[in-house]
């Protein structure tokens, strides 16, 4: 028996199934989860509506349910502090244990592979790794790796950018090689998660050719 662990995309929850299979020769079809019977639902407001077939009123029960699903759902803390901590418990805890928040999305990142603006007085580099959306704001969540012999002690303060909040998983780097050295920023942006960042510079054409042309002159 193997346990199954789904994610539902719109709200975080998370779904455990015990799956089993046994020798046959009949070709099975694609798995198929539905949900059957009664199902509870809890709206925005935290009323517990329940529906069942043939049930008229309670289809119109769920219909109400799905209304007020719509709106944006009543937040249990500030709109930062609730990404900041969705993100901080997908990047450093088990699935299972991350709190479900209703209308909140994984979101594609439009960013280079290395963000060099946020952190120009720091040698370290700065890696986008995932973001999520709700509610018109955004986090990112960026990998810090010091690349230095030295202690680095960070502070929000430092950072370049335009955002909401920013918040380090911890509050220091160790030196370069060690297992302090690595650690996790969450960034709050109103909008996508590019907004929340100063453009990279591009080096001019010309230079870009010359750069090119003096590399492979040093090869040869």
């Amino acid at each position: 028996m193997t346990r199954l662990e789904l994610q539902n995309k719109e709200n975080g929850e998370i779904l455990l199934l015990d799956v089993s299979a046994a020798p046959g020769k009949t070709t099975r079809e694609p798995v198929k989860i539905v949900y059957d019977g009664e199902v509870a639902t809890a709206s925005a407001t935290d009323k517990q509506t329940v529906s069942s077939d043939g049930d008229s009123a309670g289809r119109q029960s769920s219909a109400e349910a799905n209304a007020e699903s719509r709106r944006p759902a009543k937040l249990n803390a500030p709109l930062p502090v609730v990404l900041t901590r969705y993100a901080a418990q997908n990047m450093y805890g088990p699935l299972r244990t991350v709190e479900p928040v209703p209308g909140v999305s994984q979101v594609s990142l439009n960013l280079p592979p290395r963000i060099t603006t946020l952190m120009p007085s720091e040698s370290v580099s700065v890696t986008p790794m995932a973001a999520w959306s709700l509610q018109g704001s955004s986090v990112i969540a960026l990998q810090v790796r010091n690349r230095s012999a030295v202690k680095v002690i960070l502070d929000p303060r430092s950072l370049q950018g335009q955002f909401t909040t920013a918040t380090f998983q911890h509050r220091w780097l160790g030196r370069a090689g060690t297992p302090e050295d690595t650690t996790v920023l969450y960034l709050v942006t109103t909008g996508r998660p590019e907004s929340a960042f100063i453009a990279e510079q591009r080096l001019p054409e010309s230079e870009g050719k010359e750069s090119k042309r003096s590399n492979r002159g040093a090869h040869k």
